[in-house]
């Protein structure tokens, strides 16, 4: 039984045997600990789940929808957008699948529907009439996003060379790797979920459900110093809209280097201490704010801290956690936000009895660039202010997989503008993982 198609005749047919097993025995017998039904919806389908993640398979589904109101401010106050994302995800363990060392492969796919309340209702990227033109929204309100798409992202090997090196190669996720936080997602805004958006204007690294083809690589330079390089397709932006692309060089390429140093080690919620700084270069053209024309290669360096302050126990997970980025974009006639800043914290588990639950602050301040002006009136020319958001979430746990968030964001100049009402947006981010 050394062949994958030997591994995957194995693992169902005892997925069969589970299933008639558990159709006799009560459930509690047969919960699993790895897919148990808290976390998941569809628990561990009779023990079958678990036959398969022993034999190296691993399917997951999530879903995500983002109901959003903008009560006050902004374009048209009033209005409601909803938008959702459907994640699907297949990973293998290709050493137990197929004897390869230290590799697995993951392919995920995301389907999205719906558009995002800033661009149509805060600020308007632009209106039917033509008289507001403000071009794309950069800090929107809901992070799922992404219109009426169904999209391959990741499809890729990744491989583990020895203590030190480890190789991931195929269709990547550059956020996944840099600038990357793992309470960030504690938030509805997209100024936070999907990496803090001063890196993307203009489009320097992507994130989830967009990847390019690329090649990242880890290397462990000394104990808790960590080198992280990559060389990706710099056109992401290009693409097919399906993700059925696997060119480099589209739009130049993409190269990223980060150090990361762990201060200490444990849980992400209170005890992880964790610097990372980056620089990104990609030789691509983008568009000239100042004269209307392409101009080639931009640079974009930043500095990301995830600080556990307080931890409720050793290993416990839950506690207090401070977090910070600063992103730098020195060509104003290239970069839509010149300067980025989000400072904030995360409490996992303040309430007594609600040990998983979320409570969460985030700061954002973005200057905008002066080149970067927008028509109102029909009149051409106008200069943006900069923009400051507070964001307030409470991430609220139930059982079968579930998270429910209400969020509450107050923006100053919205997207820059200074002619609208500083906006109001109430949303509701509810995750539930199959």
């Amino acid at each position: 039984m050394n062949s994958p198609i030997s591994y995957f005749a194995y693992a169902f047919n005892k997925q069969a045997k589970g299933l008639l097993v558990c159709s006799i025995l009560t459930s509690s017998i047969c919960a699993s600990d790895l897919y148990p039904q808290t976390d998941y919806l569809t628990g561990d389908w009779g023990g079958g789940r678990s036959t398969l993640h022993d034999a190296g398979i691993h399917l997951g589904r999530s879903n995500t929808a983002e109901p959003a109101t903008l009560l006050s401010g902004g374009y048209d106050e009033g209005s409601s957008t909803y938008l959702h994302n459907i994640n699907f995800e297949f990973r293998a363990d290709l050493e137990k699948l197929a004897g390869w060392k230290s590799t697995s492969f993951l392919a995920k796919v995301s389907s999205r529907n719906g558009d995002n309340l800033s661009e149509l209702y805060v600020v308007p990227g632009s209106t039917p009439d033509g008289r507001y033109i403000y071009g794309e929204y950069f800090n929107k309100s809901q992070e799922v996003f992404g219109g009426q798409t169904t999209k391959l992202v990741n499809f890729q090997l990744s491989t583990q060379l020895n203590e030190s090196i480890s190789i991931d190669a195929g269709r990547l996720v550059m956020n996944d790797y840099f600038l990357r936080s793992d309470i960030y997602c504690d938030f509805m805004s997209n100024s936070a979920c999907g990496a803090p958006k001063g890196i993307f204007t203009p489009y320097a690294l992507d994130a989830y459900p967009d990847a390019t083809m690329g090649l990242h690589v880890d290397w462990m330079v000394v104990q808790d110093l960590h080198l992280q390089l990559g060389v990706f397709d710099g056109g992401w932006t290009k693409q097919d809209s399906h993700g059925f692309d696997w060119e480099l060089g589209l739009n130049g390429v993409a190269a990223t280097g980060e150090a990361q140093y762990t201060l200490q080690k444990g849980a992400v919620y209170g005890e992880k201490k964790i610097i990372k700084v980056g620089v990104n270069h990609n030789s691509g053209d983008f568009n000239n704010y100042l004269t209307g024309e392409l101009t080639s290669g931009n640079t974009t360096y930043y500095i990301l801290a995830d600080l556990g302050i307080y931890s409720e126990g050793e290993s416990s997970n839950q506690g207090l956690s401070l977090f910070g980025s600063y992103i730098y974009n020195p060509d104003e006639e290239l970069a839509g936000l010149t300067h980025f800043y989000n400072l904030g914290f995360v409490y996992k588990g303040l309430i007594p009895g609600r040990d998983l639950d979320k409570l969460g602050v985030n700061l954002v301040y973005a200057k905008h660039s002066k080149y970067n002006t927008y028509t109102d009136d029909f009149i051409a020319g106008w200069v943006r202010g900069n923009e400051s958001i507070l964001e307030i979430s409470y991430n609220y746990y139930l059982p079968y997989g579930m998270q429910l968030m209400p969020d509450f964001q107050y923006i100053k100049n919205p997207n820059g503008a200074l002619n609208f009402d500083n906006a109001i947006v109430l949303g509701l981010k509810l995750n539930v993982n199959f």
